[in-house]
C-alpha cells in the first residue's frame, strides 16, 4: 500500500555526516528511511537531489502578538513567517496585551491560533498575584519578566521570586525569566543611559538571583536570549542539564552593538547588543562549552514607525522567525558549527527543554515535521519577510542557506515561496508536553 509522501534521494544527516537517503512519511509520521531504489510506492514523491531533509526547526521563544497588538504580528502572519523560514513549532511568549495570567485569555489565544495557524503552536503563562492553576494542561512553561512584570504592584524580589520557582516546581513546569534587574522606573536620558541600565552587570545579578532561589526549590530554570559572556560563565558553573538551561539569539551571536550608529530602533533590543567579545564567546558556550542548550529568535514585531522612531523612543525587539535557519545553517556550511550541534540546539535541544514528545529528531514515529533546505547564496531582505515586521539588523547580510519546502504533519504548507493551504489546517494547538 502506498504511503502518503515520498521525500526522495535528499541529504539526511547521520552521525554527523551527510548521507543521501529517501524518507517516507504516512499518516502524519514518518514511517521510515531508504536507500536510493528501495522506497515504497507514494501518494506523492518530491525530487529532493540536492536538498537537506532536516527536522523543522523548533522555536521555544517568540511574540506572536495577536490580540490587541494585531497591527504588529498576529497568528496568521507569525505562523507563515515561521513556515517561510522551515520553523514548524513555535512556543508563544505571554506578554501579549493582554498578558496570559488567566484561563480566559489563554483560551482566546488558543482559540485565535487554531484558526490562524500554518504550523504547530504552543504557550507560556505568565504568574500573577493568584496563579490561574487551570492553565497548566495547555502550557509548555512559566514565564517571568523581573525589570517588567506583567502586572502592575508586583516587584520581584527575593519573595516573588522564591514563589515563582515553587509554582514552576509544584506543576513541573519551566521557569523561563528574562534576566535583567532593572527597573520600569529606570527611564534612560540618553543611550548611554539605556545600555548602562541594561548593562551585563544587570543580566548576571538576575540570574544569580534565581539560582540562588532554585539552590532552595531545586525547579527547573530556564535562562532567556543569554547576551553576556559573563552570564555564559556563570550558567557554565551552576551547569545542571535537567534543571538549568539557556538559550541564545542569533542576534546576539552574530551581531554587536558596535556595528550600528543607534540613531532609530533599528537594532534596538532587549538584551542590548553587546560587544565583539561577548558574541565570540557566545557561540563558543553554544558549541564548545554547550552552557547554553539552544537557539531561540526572540522574534519580537513592532510596526514601522514604531522601529524607525529615535532610538530612545523606539520600540526593542526585531523579527527573526525568518533569519533564524539561514543564518545557523551559514555557521554550518562555513565550519564554524557541527551538524550535531545545529540538530541539537535548533530542534532536539527545545524539545527536550519543554517535553514535547515526537518532535525535533527525524526518526521513525516521530511526527513528520520537516524542513527541506537548499544550499543557495542569497541576501536577507527585511521586504520580503512574511511577518508583518520587516526592519531587520540583517538587512543586506549573505546568508547559504534556503528553507524550500515545509511539511507539518506530514503535510506540505510552504513550497517555493508559496503556500500550499490556508490557515486553521495543519499543526496542533496548543503543543501539550509528554
Amino acid at each position: 500500500m502506498a504511503v502518503d509522501l515520498i521525500l526522495k534521494d535528499g541529504i539526511v544527516i547521520v552521525n554527523d555526516r551527510e548521507t543521501i537517503q529517501s524518507i517516507a512519511v504516512d499518516n502524519g509520521k514518518i514511517e521510515g528511511f531508504y536507500k536510493q531504489g528501495e522506497e515504497p510506492e507514494g501518494k506523492k514523491i518530491i525530487d529532493c537531489r540536492g536538498l537537506y531533509i532536516l527536522p523543522g526547526l523548533i522555536d521555544m521563544h517568540v511574540h506572536l502578538r495577536d490580540l490587541h497588538q494585531s497591527e504588529k504580528e498576529d497568528y496568521e502572519t507569525g505562523t507563515m513567517a515561521a513556515a517561510a523560514g522551515g520553523i514548524t513549532t513555535v512556543v508563544d511568549m505571554p506578554n501579549s496585551i493582554p498578558p496570559v495570567l488567566t484561563r480566559k485569555v489563554l483560551d482566546e489565544k488558543i482559540a485565535s491560533a487554531s484558526q490562524k495557524r500554518f504550523v504547530n503552536v504552543g504557550f507560556y503563562a505568565g504568574i500573577g498575584k493568584i496563579f490561574d492553576s487551570s492553565m497548566v494542561p495547555d502550557i509548555l512553561g512559566l514565564k517571568v519578566y523581573p525589570h517588567s512584570p506583567l502586572l502592575y504592584g508586583i516587584h520581584f524580589d527575593r519573595k516573588q521570586i522564591e514563589k515563582c520557582v515553587k509554582l514552576a516546581k509544584k506543576h513541573n513546569l519551566p521557569l523561563l525569566f528574562h534576566p535583567d534587574s532593572s527597573s520600569k522606573d529606570d527611564r534612560p536620558r540618553t543611550r548611554e543611559e539605556f545600555f548602562h541600565i541594561h548593562s551585563c552587570e544587570s543580566e548576571v545579578n538576575s540570574v544569580q538571583a534565581f539560582l540562588d532561589a532554585k539552590v532552595e526549590y531545586e525547579a527547573r530554570l530556564h535562562v532567556c536570549h543569554v547576551s553576556c559572556s559573563a552570564t555564559a560563565r556563570l550558567i557554565l558553573e551552576h551547569r545542571a542539564e535537567h534543571t538549568l538551561t539557556a538559550e541564545v539569539t542569533p542576534h546576539h551571536m552574530f551581531l554587536s552593538g558596535d556595528m550600528f550608529p543607534h540613531d532609530d530602533g533599528t537594532a534596538k533590543m532587549l538584551p542590548p547588543l553587546r560587544s565583539p567579545y561577548d558574541t565570540q564567546m557566545l557561540a563558543q558556550a553554544l558549541c564548545m562549552k554547550c552552557a547554553i542548550d539552544c537557539v531561540a529568535s526572540d522574534h519580537a514585531p513592532h510596526t514601522m514607525p514604531e522601529k524607525t522612531a529615535p532610538f530612545l523612543e523606539a520600540a526593542s525587539g526585531i523579527p527573526g522567525l525568518e533569519t533564524t535557519l539561514p543564518l545557523m545553517l551559514t555557521e554550518v556550511f562555513e565550519g564554524r558549527i557541527s551538524w550535531i550541534d545545529f540538530l541539537r540546539c535548533c530542534c532536539s535541544g527545545p524539545a527536550m527543554i519543554l517535553g514535547i514528545p515526537n518532535k525535533g529528531i527525524l526518526a521513525q514515529g516521530y511526527d513528520a515535521d520537516i524542513a527541506l533546505v537548499r544550499r543557495q547564496e542569497w541576501y536577507i531582505s527585511g521586504a520580503d519577510f512574511q511577518s508583518k515586521a520587516k526592519i531587520t539588523p540583517f538587512e543586506g547580510r549573505r546568508v547559504l542557506a534556503k528553507p524550500v519546502t515545509t511539511i507539518v504533519d506530514g503535510q506540505i504548507v510552504y513550497h517555493e515561496g508559496r503556500f500550499m493551504v490556508g490557515p486553521g489546517i495543519v499543526g496542533k494547538v496548543p503543543i501539550r508536553k509528554a
